[in-house]
C-alpha cells in the first residue's frame, strides 16, 4: 500500500500507456536478496543499537498532568521520602515526580502517593535529564560520550524521539519550554523539542565541516537561552579574559552559528545567571571584586550587586532558579533576585539553603500560573516571600527539612518536593 498525496491508501494502477513493470525469477531473486539484507541490518541496529540498550517499562495508564496550586500556603505537611541521585530542583513532569537511581535509571513515580508508576533505564551511564515540551529528555554515555539520548511522553507513555551524535562525557541542560541546550567542556548543542538540532557550537567532530565555527580550541563554562538567542562564556586560547559570545537560537543552517556579538569581557571570571533578549545576568570577576552584572552587549556592562568576597557557589544548575520575570541564585549564604528583563537587582534573602521556588508558577506556557509568593528554604523548613520584594510573610515549619548541600524545590499541584542530601522529600501544601 502506498500513501497518495491526498492521504488515501490505494494501490497504484498501471497509467494508460504505460507497460507494466516487469517480473522475471531474476528480478524476484534480486528482490529477495535486497529484502534479506534489510532485515539483517535492522536486526544489527537493534540488537547493536541504543534501543537494545535500554527499556522502557510503561504504565498501566496514562499519566495525570496537574495545574500548579497558585495559592500561598500556610502550612505543610510532610508525606514521604525516595532516595535520587542529581543536584537542583527535583525533576517532575506535568503529573509525575522522576527520582534518579544510584544506577541511572529514572523512575517516574505518582505525583501524590510516590509509588512507582513507570522506568526508564539505559546501560550507560545518565548525563543528565530535562523535562520541556511535554517531553522528558535523557542522555546517556554511550559509544561517543553523552551520546544517547532518549525523549519520552510522560503523559502517554509513549517513546517520541532518539538523538545519537558525538559529545564530550560531561553535560548539562538548560531549557526553554521549546528548546532544548545541552553543554559540555567543549561543545554546545541547541535542539527542538523533536530533537532535531538547531546549533552546534564549539568542537565539531566532521573534518567536513571545517571553518564552519567562528573559533577552535575554546573551553566553554557556561550558556543559557531563549527562545531567539543564546550565550556562553568560553576560554579562549587567544583572548586575555572570558569570552561573551551570543548567537541565534535557529540559524539557517545548524552546523554554522549566525553570531550577534562577541568579545573578550575583561573579566578573569564570568558565570552566565540568566539569558534575555534584552542583556545577559552574570556573576563577574575583575581584579579580586565579585559582582552580578548587567551585559546588554560582551562589552558593556553594570554593575547591579556588588559581593563582599568570592562567593561559596557559582552559578550553575544546582544554584540557579526563576519563572521567566525573575531569575534567583543562591551564593551558599543567601538568595539573589533579579528581573529578568533590566537585569535589575530586587532583593537579597539571608540565611537560605537554596535558590527557591515560585509557587505557582509553570514552565508550560498554556498552563494557569501566578508570580505572587516565592518558597523559599532555611534551616528547619521554609519561608514564604513576596515575589517582587521578598518580604517574608510566613515561616513553614519542616523538622524533616536539614541536610547538607543546597537544596532544590519543585511543584507538582499542591505537592512540595525537596531535593537536598541525596534524596527527594514530598510535603503537601496547604492553603
Amino acid at each position: 500500500m502506498s500513501t497518495h498525496p491526498n492521504g488515501d491508501h490505494r494501490p497504484h494502477r498501471p497509467r494508460p500507456g504505460v507497460p507494466v513493470e516487469r517480473r522475471t525469477r531474476r528480478d524476484l531473486l534480486a528482490a529477495a536478496v535486497i529484502a534479506l539484507a534489510v532485515v539483517a541490518t535492522a536486526a544489527i541496529v537493534v540488537t547493536t543499537g541504543s534501543a537494545a540498550n535500554s527499556g522502557f517499562d510503561p504504565a498501566d495508564t496514562d499519566q495525570p498532568e496537574y495545574g500548579p496550586t497558585i495559592e500561598m500556603p500556610t502550612s505543610l505537611r510532610a508525606l514521604w521520602s525516595h532516595e535520587s541521585t542529581g543536584a537542583g530542583a527535583p525533576l517532575t513532569t506535568g503529573g509525575n515526580l522522576v527520582t534518579v537511581d544510584d544506577d541511572g535509571e529514572l523512575i517516574g513515580r505518582d505525583a501524590g502517593s510516590g509509588e512507582e508508576v513507570w522506568s526508564y533505564a539505559h546501560a550507560g551511564r545518565l548525563c543528565a535529564a530535562t523535562y520541556f515540551s511535554d517531553s522528558l529528555v535523557a542522555a546517556f554515555d554511550g559509544a561517543a560520550g553523552c551520546s544517547d539520548v532518549t525523549a519520552l511522553d510522560p503523559t502517554t507513555q509513549q517513546y517520541t524521539s532518539t538523538r545519537q551524535s558525538a559529545f564530550s562525557p560531561a553535560m548539562q541542560f538548560r531549557n526553554t519550554w521549546t528548546h532544548a541546550l545541552a553543554l559540555g567542556p567543549d561543545r554546545l548543542e541547541i535542539w527542538r523539542d523533536d530533537l532535531v538540532r538547531t546549533v552546534e557550537y564549539g568542537a565539531v567532530p566532521a573534518p567536513q565541516e571545517a571553518g564552519m565555527q567562528p573559533r577552535s580550541g575554546c573551553t566553554l563554562l557556561t550558556a543559557d537561552l531563549t527562545d531567539e538567542r543564546f550565550g556562553v562564556t568560553e576560554r579562549c586560547p587567544t583572548d586575555d579574559s572570558v569570552r561573551l559570545t551570543l548567537s541565534r537560537t535557529v540559524p539557517e543552517d545548524n552546523r554554522e552559528p549566525k553570531e550577534i556579538a562577541s568579545a573578550a569581557t575583561g573579566a578573569e571570571g564570568l558565570w552566565i545567571i540568566d539569558v534575555s533578549d534584552e542583556g545577559v545576568l552574570a556573576l563577574a570577576s575583575r581584579g579580586g571584586d565579585w559582582a552580578v552584572e548587567w551585559l546588554t552587549s560582551p562589552t558593556e556592562a553594570s554593575t547591579v550587586l556588588d559581593l563582599d568576597a568570592e562567593p561559596t557557589h557559582l552559578p550553575s544548575t544546582g544554584t540557579l532558579s526563576g519563572d521567566g520575570e525573575q531569575a534567583r541564585w543562591f551564593d551558599g549564604h543567601a538568595t539573589h533576585a533579579f528581573d529578568t528583563a533590566t537585569g535589575a537587582h530586587t532583593w537579597s534573602a539571608d540565611g537560605t539553603t537554596g535558590p527557591g521556588h515560585t509557587v505557582g508558577h509553570s514552565q508550560d506556557p498554556s498552563a494557569v500560573t501566578a508570580r505572587d509568593w516565592v518558597l523559599l528554604p532555611v534551616p528547619g523548613g521554609f519561608v514564604v516571600g513576596e515575589h517582587d520584594s521578598g518580604v517574608r510573610t510566613a515561616h513553614l515549619p519542616a523538622t524533616s527539612a536539614d541536610g547538607d548541600g543546597v537544596t532544590g524545590l519543585a511543584q507538582v499541584g499542591d505537592i512540595l518536593y525537596e531535593r537536598r542530601a541525596g534524596a527527594v522529600h514530598a510535603y503537601k501544601m496547604s492553603t
